[in-house]
């Protein structure tokens, strides 16, 4: 069990970020933060940057903490599923900066 939950674990927290992005995503859009000018941008895009750099802030720690064991083939695979967890939720999010937050 203990196996199966470390190989996962990469995927699980890009999927966390991605419910946490998305449901701050739908919150905002349905109370309007899009339209609150702050410095730096919108109430909507700040939040979901945040959101999106708290994310990238704990995928990569939990991704350093899986790339403790390298010696095995199953330290290497859970070590790759760790990183790729982290690059998919730096990837996923890049729009959340370049296009309009609620259409």
């Amino acid at each position: 069990m203990t196996v199966l939950l470390r190989l996962s674990a990469g995927p699980i927290g890009w999927a966390v970020a991605f419910c946490l992005i998305y449901g701050l995503h739908g919150v905002g859009c349905a109370h309007g933060w899009d339209r609150i000018e702050l410095p730096g941008g919108d109430a909507q895009r700040i939040v979901l940057a945040a959101a999106w750099l708290a994310c990238l802030a704990a995928t990569l720690a939990l991704a350093l903490y899986l790339s403790r064991d390298r010696s095995t083939p199953l330290g290497r695979a859970v070590l790759a599923t760790g990183w790729t967890g982290f690059a998919a939720t730096l990837v996923t999010f890049v729009p959340l900066l370049a296009v309009p937050t609620c259409v």
